[in-house]
């Protein structure tokens, strides 16, 4: 199904604005192991939520992360706290995202959000050269999050960037948990092959965001598209756009079916960070790898 450039902006805007309430407080968190810590910081402005182990792993890495749309970096610590509790060092940005109402797509306030995204995860990258120095850098993020991660690794949008350079210098691996589909005149396959650094990609049959993706495949476009080695997919049988409320909507019912698969699609986005190979998997899930 091909998307007109007009639908694809919209489904794009939709990814981008904000939520009315966009500052959120700090997500309940149950008390936390004695080697994990987790603060809220401020680098230039920008919140972040910065997750440390009290010994980093010898695989340990820094990892950047770029929430989804209506939500915040709290609204992730299922995905970021597990990260860190393996040893690696998270920095989860809350987005300064310009607001926009409910009215036509603002071309120009959309361009400015994706600038200001990158911007943001510029100044969390900073942070992590400070608290975390010599680790090796992953770039990663969830639905239109994932999509500044694909660019932080050297995905090309059709947007004018920060004026910093693409890819981030640094990156060495890119998570991308739910990314979205091609969208007209912002980025499609030829965008994704320019891809510099190895690439994971997350979805599932029930990953439906229209106009983003009318089919859960489309959220697989960056993994075809993609010419570097190694790349996975991790496609989980019945696993909707949010995992079933595990992150992006923790406030909203949990689907205990989808969080069982989601330990398993955390063990595999910890191996692939880590540079080990694929962990076995359950029958609902197809790691594909290339």
């Amino acid at each position: 199904m091909r998307l007109s450039r007009r639908a694809a902006l919209a489904g794009l805007a939709g990814l981008a604005a904000p939520a009315l309430a966009r500052r959120l407080p700090p997500a309940g968190l149950p008390p936390l192991p004695p080697e994990l810590s987790v603060e809220a910081r401020e680098v230039d402005g920008v919140p972040v939520r910065l997750w440390r182990p009290g010994a980093p792993s010898p695989a340990a890495r820094a990892i950047l992360f770029s929430h989804g749309a209506n939500a915040d970096a709290g609204k992730y610590d299922a995905l970021t706290g597990a990260w860190a509790a393996e040893g690696h060092v998270v920095a989860a940005v809350t987005h300064r995202e310009p607001a926009q109402g409910g009215g036509p797509v603002d071309p120009e306030a959309a361009q400015a959000g994706w600038r200001q995204r990158l911007a943001d995860m510029r100044a969390a990258a900073r942070l992590l050269g400070s608290v975390a120095p010599g680790l090796a850098l992953v770039a990663a993020g969830h639905s239109y999050g994932a999509l500044v991660a694909q660019a932080l690794g050297g995905a090309a949008v059709r947007w004018a960037d920060d004026g910093g350079p693409l890819p981030l210098p640094g990156v060495s691996r890119v998570v991308a948990f739910s990314p979205p589909g091609p969208l007209p005149g912002f980025i499609d396959a030829a965008g994704w092959a320019k891809l510099a650094v190895p690439l994971f990609v997350q979805t599932g049959t029930a990953d439906i965001v229209p106009p983003i993706a009318p089919a859960w495949e489309a959220h697989a476009a960056s993994f075809a598209a993609a010419t570097v080695s190694p790349r996975w997919l991790w496609v989980g049988r019945g696993v909707d756009h949010y995992f079933g409320n595990m992150i992006g909507r923790p406030e909203r019912a949990r689907d205990e079916a989808q969080a069982a698969l989601f330990e398993a699609a955390v063990a595999a986005s910890l191996a692939f960070i880590e540079g080990r190979a694929p962990p076995e998997q359950p029958g609902d899930v197809t790691l594909t790898t290339a």
